[in-house]
């Protein structure tokens, strides 16, 4: 490669400015969204793998579930030598946690509790101190770097002592035993703070819940002594003795192990945990080689459009004495430069792109980040085999045909360019297949948007409670009642769509005992009344309803119980008179939408739990800020050191979908570059066409033709391949849909009108492409036409 080459191939490049720009600008496209898709999707392929000998890492689960009690754990380590060490653990269940630190308060958003075996199991590295060690004593904390700077700045606070005042706790003193390095962004855990599972033995009812055989709140995590085979453990685990655990739970006791590698996909019921989902992984993978190859079909399409006047140059500079190699390197040449501008361009959208990238996946993506070792190594491949398609390749074989055919333009005179045309069927099979699935996608989410989930959201914000209030709470019911713009309250013990936990109990139906599992709610007397919910049978919660522990039950659960009448059934609460059944409310949506509707149980409650819900009369304008001020004011009498965090119902329920809604803005981001990639391949297309048909339409305007008749042969032949492409993308697209849909429990219809809209979308923006380059070759002078060439 001399300066002389690199000057004609410059001077070549300058004549034909507008494929030359074309050229550049979709490859530096293609390039610089695969680089940043292919990162995102070894992200998600590479989840957890910063632990170290993370394949050593199982999970506990009972009945192939991962929820567990710390009596399970306790057991499954005793009875298993395998398990060289086990931990237990869970997200505090106090909804505001704050630390105080020189008269400063500091919110943890994420706190995990654990025991003193978590950082064995999970050996993270430490910045100060020894993590495997730090929790082996109650009120230890172990903080991430970034909190501990917002505390402490740049000093090492091993040692140092912070007053912990949470909802459930206040006021202990607790002692910083480690700080640990962030979590990076391909770790599937997330919390900003790990607090030693003894500092909330303090807790009565927390107590006496690890105390307990059916309190199954718990995630559990062990690893294996070294060369342990998973079958041998999963053998061990399924052959357990249950000798010495109590007959009560001896039928729960049906233990195996799960890969924790394969939790973030495979396990989405495992709560501490942030998940993905496989198939969406796979499919923005697809997307992503499926962008660059288009840009750079575009490259080729571009590069032999313009093969007619090469196939001259090449002709005079064999004249000329060139021999082979020279022309394949003046060919390579051009290639060459411009893939080092695309390069260079690539490299400088890549940069701009970074906070768009993060904020559709949620990631906190570096510049070296996508230019690991890995992209790296893709990115060479990207520009050799472009190098090979538009240089290499046609330089051997432009460079083999003799003098006479190149200056008489008749290489190949009969060929069809079916090449060209399957590449362009291709492209719009790609951009079919995308347009479809968006549409299919928004559908969906539309669909779990909008599905009525059996209770009533609109107008109720919701904040949680704490002791203080817990403590006022008839001063606070009081004075809430002189607040115009709220309507009602109510009360829970979780969250409406976030269900935290399961209980196991003995039902006693027609004098026969069976053990049940049901998810659990303690609720207010007006639940279901203050969310609109029916009852099928029996009545509402009285005022006697929390001192009888009375329940309501679902309907699944009346179905799954083989449950006939109220009178026949209630649960053994430990004492008599207790736990009766009184009514049966129909079936709503408690948790996402991604899983069916199970049994659950609501027990009735005293004046107060965790949750606490208004019903406002309005969520908008000044009536509704008012009537916050007018809570805030009574929540800061009552309870001053716990602030007020509203929160709105409506956005609370939306947020369950935020991974579908993240997918489809993705798609849709993709879906935009695709059919912009799609363009200008068409584009580059109808340049050839109507080069090589300049003549043919200055002859049909001399004899009468008129311009529309002109623009619809030349387009015809467009929409046939498009046409082709819509019959390849259907079932392409319905496969994919169908697949992505069994995520869901509730699903929208693979509706026949999204293939024809797809189709119609693709067809439209085609020819509106190529509909102008075709009016200005029909509306050219034919005088002109005619010269050509």
């Amino acid at each position: 490669m001399n300066l002389h080459n690199i000057k004609i191939s410059f001077k070549n490049l300058l004549k034909n400015k507008l494929v030359t720009s074309i050229n550049i600008i979709g490859l530096a496209m293609g390039i610089s969204i695969s680089m940043l898709t292919f990162s995102y999707v070894h992200k998600e392929q590479t989840i957890d793998e910063f632990i170290p000998d993370v394949n050593d890492v199982y999970v506990l689960t009972t009945h192939d579930v991962p929820d567990v009690s710390s009596r399970m754990v306790e057991y499954v380590n005793q009875n298993i030598p395998e398990i060289s060490c086990i931990t237990f653990a869970h997200f505090e269940w106090s909804p505001q946690v704050f630390v105080k630190y020189n008269q400063v308060d500091f919110k943890i958003e994420k706190l995990l509790v654990t025991d003193s075996m978590f950082f064995q199991v999970f050996q993270l590295e430490s910045v100060y101190g020894n993590p495997a060690i730090a929790l082996a004593d109650k009120n230890k904390i172990v903080l991430t770097q970034s909190l501990s700077q917002k505390i402490f700045g740049n000093e090492n606070p091993v040692g140092k002592e912070l007053m912990y005042n949470a909802t459930n706790l206040q006021n202990e003193l607790i002692e910083v035993g480690a700080v640990i390095k962030d979590l990076p962004h391909n770790s599937s855990w997330v919390f900003d703070a790990v607090l030693s599972v003894e500092t909330n033995r303090k807790i009565g009812w927390y107590d006496n819940s690890m105390k307990n055989w059916g309190s199954q709140n718990y995630a559990s995590f062990f690893r294996l002594t070294d060369k342990v085979p998973y079958s041998v453990a999963k053998e061990k685990l399924a052959n357990i003795s249950l000798e010495n655990m109590p007959e009560y739970y001896k039928e729960r006791a049906l233990f195996s192990l799960f890969p924790f590698t394969k939790a973030y996909t495979d396990m989405p019921d495992l709560d501490l945990l942030k998940h993905g989902n496989p198939l969406s992984i796979i499919l923005i993978q697809i997307i992503g080689f499926l962008i660059l190859l288009l840009a750079c079909i575009n490259y080729v399409n571009l590069v032999t459009a313009q093969k007619l006047k090469r196939i001259k140059n090449i002709g005079i500079l064999k004249t000329l004495g060139s021999k082979k190699a020279k022309i394949i390197e003046l060919i390579l040449t051009e290639s060459f430069l411009i893939l080092a501008t695309t390069s260079i361009i690539s490299i400088i959208l890549i940069h701009f792109s970074l906070d768009g990238l993060n904020y559709l996946t949620q990631s906190n993506f570096t510049f070296r980040d996508v230019f690991s070792q890995n992209n790296l190594f893709l990115f060479f491949l990207i520009l050799v085999f472009t190098i090979c398609i538009t240089g290499l390749i046609p330089g051997f074989i432009l460079s083999k045909y003799q003098t006479t055919l190149l200056l008489k333009n008749s290489v190949n005179p009969n060929k069809k360019d079916y090449l060209r045309n399957i590449l362009l069927v291709f492209q719009f099979t790609i951009s079919i297949v995308l347009i479809a699935s968006i549409l299919f996608i928004t559908k969906q989410n539309n669909l779990l948007n909008n599905l009525d989930p059996g209770f009533k959201k609109e107008n109720i914000v919701f904040t949680t409670t704490n002791a203080e209030l817990r403590q006022n709470i008839h001063a606070f019911k009081n004075e809430i009642k002189n607040i115009p713009g709220i309507k009602e309250i109510s009360f829970s013990s979780g969250l409406l769509g976030y269900n935290q936990q399961n209980w196991g109990l003995d039902l006693l139906n027609k004098g026969d005992t069976q053990e049940v599992g049901v998810a659990n709610f303690f609720v207010s007397p007006n639940f279901f009344k203050f969310f609109g919910i029916d009852l099928i049978q029996g009545t509402q919660f009285n005022d006697h309803s929390n001192d009888a522990k009375d329940w309501i039950l679902n309907e699944t659960a009346f179905k799954k119980f083989n449950i006939d009448k109220l009178e026949d059934v209630r649960f053994d609460m430990g004492k008599p008179n207790t736990g009766r059944v009184i009514g049966e409310a129909q079936d709503f949506n408690f948790e996402s939408m991604h899983v069916p509707i199970r049994p659950v149980g609501f027990m009735c409650s005293g004046d107060v739990d965790e949750v606490a819900y208004f019903k406002m009369i309005t969520t908008k304008g000044n009536a509704f800020d008012q009537s916050i001020n007018s809570l805030e004011s009574i929540w800061k009498k009552l309870s001053p050191n716990f602030p007020l965090e509203i929160k709105f119902m409506n956005t609370s329920w939306e947020s369950l979908y935020k991974k579908e809604k993240q997918f489809q803005q993705i798609l849709t981001f993709s879906t935009i570059i695709s059919l912009l990639l799609s363009c200008l391949g068409i584009i580059s297309l109808s340049i050839f066409v109507l080069e090589t048909r300049t003549k043919e339409i200055g002859i049909r305007k001399i004899n009468g033709a008129k311009t529309f008749e002109i623009i619809t042969m030349l387009n015809k032949d467009f929409i046939k391949w498009i046409i082709i492409a819509f019959v390849i993308a259907c079932p392409i697209a319905w496969y994919a849909m169908h697949k992505w849909l069994e995520n869901f429990a509730y699903k929208t219809e693979l509706s026949w009108w999204i293939f024809a809209l797809a189709g119609i979308i693709a067809l439209g923006i085609a020819l509106l492409t190529v509909s102008f380059q075709s009016w200005r070759a029909a509306t050219r002078n034919p005088v002109e036409s005619l010269r050509y060439e």
